[in-house]
């Protein structure tokens, strides 16, 4: 017999402001802890091909953020980005599940890197399960281990019962992830994140951030950091070329490409084309060129402060202990975003 229970996003929810006594959103304190490294933001660039290389790595180092080198490159060449980062606790590197992944491990491992990533789309796996364990055992409490993505208390807690001191919660909620209209499987963010921060191990929440509130409220639910994907996508920082095309008015759109690793695309570039047996999970897109990742950081930061300060928090954890969710209609959420003008019917 099948059960059904409630599930709820950023946009279902808001969050009651409380009492401020806190002079200035300048004095609020952003850092968090993931283990013993400590970081300035709780922000994570993704670890897709298209966001995360040595150049996004550098920015978010030198911001105090996380960034995940994406693995979608042989070992050699994974190597190579990780020693053009010059922020070494602030990078870490990604692996899948495959054979080939343990010599992947090892050698970051050997070229320094101490934060690993266990990534693939459905980690409340047996293999994920077998990879975390593997990395445990063998590199003790040396490096810190990433492991996703889940999107239940019970995929949040298999992955920390193997070892996992970080979880990656999210399961189709990507700007350029299909994974729910192909299969049906998926858990709405906001109530991923709140079931899986139930277990003692800290979570990253991947995926559904489309403005400081999104980044405001995950974190309210329990994440202790986000990761950003498609609000970084055609910054300058990004891999890939900047391409061009016309406009319908004759002018030069400068773009790059953006996709989600279970595209079409990315199978086809990085395991041989898609199986007959397969269907893409993910699409491809052109994005318009937007300047540096920077500004894009400062936008949801300038938001997870002054959003600390309406809950009176001035820290992160304090923020997680003080708020209250109230849930809205369509025409509460419709209320709150400028809407000058709008005449009713």
């Amino acid at each position: 017999m099948f059960s059904m229970s409630r599930g709820l996003t950023f946009d279902d929810v808001l969050l009651e402001p409380v009492y401020n006594g806190i002079k200035s959103r300048q004095l609020v304190t952003t850092a968090i802890n993931l283990g013993e490294f400590e970081f300035k933001i709780p922000i994570c660039s993704s670890n897709m091909d298209t966001i995360t290389g040595h150049k996004m790595a550098n920015l978010m180092g030198s911001l105090g953020g996380l960034a995940l080198l994406h693995r979608f490159m042989s070992i050699e060449e994974n190597v190579e980005e990780f020693k053009k980062v010059e922020y070494k606790n602030n990078v870490g590197f990604s692996i899948g599940v495959g054979e080939h992944e343990y010599d992947r491990a090892e050698a970051l491992i050997s070229a320094g890197a101490q934060i690993c990533c266990v990534d693939v789309a459905h980690g409340h796996s047996k293999a994920v399960n077998r990879m975390v364990k593997y990395l445990r055992e063998k590199y003790k409490d040396n490096i810190l281990i990433i492991a996703g993505n889940v999107a239940t208390y019970a995929g949040a807690d298999y992955l920390a019962g193997a070892g996992a001191d970080v979880i990656k919660v999210g399961i189709g909620p990507g700007s350029v992830c299909s994974t729910r209209i192909k299969t049906g499987f998926g858990v709405p963010q906001l109530s991923a994140i709140i079931n899986a921060s139930k277990v003692d191990k800290h979570i990253i929440a991947d995926g559904g951030i489309r403005c400081p509130a999104d980044a405001v409220k995950a974190l309210a639910a329990g994440a202790d950091m986000i990761m950003l994907g498609g609000l970084f996508a055609g910054t300058e920082e990004t891999p890939g070329d900047v391409l061009e095309k016309k406009g319908p008015d004759g002018s030069t759109i400068r773009y790059k490409k953006f996709r989600g690793m279970a595209s079409r695309e990315a199978q086809e570039d990085f395991m041989d084309g898609m199986a007959d047996w397969k269907t893409a999970e993910g699409i491809a897109v052109e994005v318009e060129c937007k300047g540096s990742a920077k500004a894009v950081i400062q936008d949801i930061m300038g938001g997870i402060r002054s959003g600390m300060t309406y809950s009176g928090a001035s820290t992160i954890g304090a923020l997680q202990r003080k708020v209250n969710f109230i849930e809205i209609t369509p025409a509460g959420w419709l209320e709150g975003t400028p809407h000058f003008n709008i005449k009713k019917g």
